[in-house]
């Protein structure tokens, strides 16, 4: 599904990333864990092909994900901490145009029904500039239950979510388990790690320790 070899990044001269190598296997869920600024958010970057890498080669579903064709990456989605849409448009609106992008328009009612399963109905029109963060999560959530992929890059699903919104992560993720999704999630929490992951990754000092 994906290979990661050597890949290695630094900042101002101070190595991130040094010769990072690992491969995650279809159906298989990793977890990312290690220190603030280990590396882990670069690293789940620079495989969605948002940031740039120093050196190394990324493999994905065979072919040559860094310097590929953009329609390798047809196949991969990347969840990060920020929404990556437009604040002046609403829910809707923002979901029928990420999914256009990515090649794969939905139906305006299956887009109402993963807003009402995540809680958002009430505000499914309203620009997302209003929205707190825990609403921008689900709001993530619900991009990812609709869009097509085989591999899903997610950082830090549970960050500001209340209790209930913890609850619909967790099915969501066991749910795409069941599926035979690929996942490669960035997580702090000991215990949903090893209840979620069938293998963690930790990033010590530039290396998987």
């Amino acid at each position: 599904m994906l290979s990661v070899s050597n890949i290695s990044k630094s900042f101002d001269h101070r190595t991130v990333l040094n010769n990072i190598t690992f491969h995650v296997e279809v159906g298989e869920t990793v977890i990312l864990m290690g220190k603030n600024g280990a590396g882990k958010s670069t690293l789940l970057r620079i495989i969605a092909r948002i940031m740039a890498c120093d050196k190394g080669e990324i493999l994905f579903q065979n072919n040559d994900l860094l310097n590929g064709s953009p329609l390798v990456r047809q196949k991969l989605l990347y969840v990060g901490h920020a929404s990556a849409m437009y604040t002046i448009l609403s829910a809707i609106e923002n979901l029928q145009l990420a999914l256009t992008l990515r090649g794969t328009p939905v139906e305006i009612s299956r887009i109402q029904d993963q807003l009402n399963y995540y809680g958002l109905t009430n505000q499914s029109n309203d620009p997302i500039s209003i929205y707190s963060q825990g609403m921008l999560q689900r709001l993530k959530l619900a991009y990812a239950s609709l869009a097509s992929w085989k591999l899903l890059l997610i950082d830090e699903p549970f960050s500001g979510l209340d209790t209930e919104g913890i609850a619909l992560v967790n099915k969501s993720l066991h749910r795409w388990k069941k599926l035979g999704k690929s996942m490669m999630i960035v997580l702090h929490n000991q215990s949903r790690a090893e209840e979620l992951g069938d293998r963690i990754l930790r990033i010590k000092k530039g290396l998987i320790a």
